[in-house]
């Protein structure tokens, strides 16, 4: 949650400083100044620093302008300390002053994961992406896309998923990241061959970690288990022909050779690959 947050922390912030010079507003130079100090404290992981520094903003600055994104300010400290419920409380105050405020949402969204409300925040991220069409970060946009796909797919609408992904790569072909999401969610749906796929992109696109080959050695996995029809790992190391178990070892293999660690990955290996 916290990296879509930092993503989205840029454009809240520029959000701040036009409409001060605009003459739109009428927060006072020593208000901006605090609420920039304190989403320096959200962005360097000072949630508690923040929160005592958005806390004063709300107490002494009076105009609304100020109290909008002090309140915002607010409940993204909350929400990096994990106080969901207060999080959500202080967003929504924010929208009770400016039901347009795209920082307040944002974080009436994370408060909502957080929460496990997950249509409530799949809505929330709705209603930024309408209103932020207009906005020529694409990337931003692009982000927010991927997060109402992941929540789809943890809701099991694949067909959701796969759409709100879909537009995510569009607008943003080089996040890595959002290629793994679509290869979580075909692995959801049983299409193996496109997930792996989706994994060595990411791989070869420069995400050589853990997480991608990981997921990847799991989905070879669950392919096996799915075309033999089992999950008993003794049953598996039975059935599997000698070719498929030369695959399914060396993906084991260049997995471990990464640092993946699993209890049932190493009892399959011991059945499988001796």
């Amino acid at each position: 949650m916290k990296n879509y947050r930092i993503l989205l922390l840029a454009f809240m912030i520029s959000s701040a400083a036009p409409s001060c010079r605009s003459g739109l507003v009428t927060m006072t130079n020593g208000c901006y100044n605090a609420i920039e100090a304190g989403q320096r404290a959200n962005k360097a992981g000072e949630y508690s620093k923040a929160l005592d520094q958005f806390n004063q903003v709300l107490d002494q600055c009076k105009a609304y302008d100020a109290k909008e994104k002090g309140y915002a300010g607010k409940a993204a400290a909350l929400n990096g300390m994990q106080q969901y419920t207060q999080a959500l409380e202080a967003a929504n105050q924010g929208l009770a002053i400016n039901k347009a405020s795209i920082d307040n949402y944002f974080e009436k969204a994370n408060a909502e994961l957080g929460l496990k409300k997950s249509a409530d925040a799949k809505a929330s991220f709705a209603a930024i992406i309408d209103l932020t069409q207009k906005n020529q970060n694409v990337k931003d946009r692009a982000t927010i896309y991927a997060k109402i796909a992941e929540i789809d797919l943890k809701q099991n609408m694949y067909t959701d998923a796969v759409n709100n992904i879909e537009q995510a790569i569009k607008l943003d072909e080089s996040n890595v990241g959002f290629y793994m999401l679509r290869g979580d969610i075909k692995t959801a749906q049983k299409d193996f061959k496109g997930a792996i796929a989706d994994y060595d992109f990411a791989i070869a696109k420069g995400k050589d970690d853990y997480e991608a080959w990981k997921a990847k050695a799991f989905t070879y996995i669950k392919s096996y288990q799915e075309k033999y029809a089992t999950a008993d790992t003794k049953e598996l190391a039975r059935r599997l022909s000698q070719p498929d178990k030369q695959i399914l070892c060396g993906e084991i293999a260049k997995a471990k050779a990464k640092g993946v660690k699993d209890v049932n990955m190493d009892l399959l290996e011991l059945s499988l690959c001796k």
